[in-house]
């Protein structure tokens, strides 16, 4: 959560530390309840997971990719060279846009 510390507009670590803390309530941050890189990702549906290279997550992202593409899930990866965390929330923008329909055209492709 660091090597993008200076890129990533929205999220700090000191506030993703937060937001965990009051997400875990106690538990183990290592439950696969509470993440899951630590799951037993095998019979997951197909995932589209969207990051930027500005995001904080974007090593969490990758590595959960690469995990469940492991355990035989259809994993698509999309990274948008540097956009923040959320970039899909920022409407107005040809990046949102994009992420959107990238959207729309992974759940027709997939939801009968």
């Amino acid at each position: 959560m660091t090597e993008r510390a200076d890129q990533d507009p929205f999220s700090t670590p000191a506030m993703l530390r937060q937001l965990a803390v009051g997400y875990l309530a106690g538990a183990d941050p290592r439950t696969p309840l509470a993440s899951p890189l630590f799951a037993a990702l095998a019979g997951l549906p197909p995932l589209l997971i969207q990051v930027g290279t500005a995001d904080l997550l974007l090593s969490d992202s990758e590595r959960l990719a690469a995990a469940a593409a492991d355990a035989g899930a259809d994993v698509i990866l999309e990274i948008g060279e540097g956009l923040p965390h959320v970039y899909q929330l920022l409407l107005g923008t040809p990046e949102a846009a994009g992420a959107t329909a990238q959207i729309g055209e992974f759940l027709r492709a997939r939801v009968p």
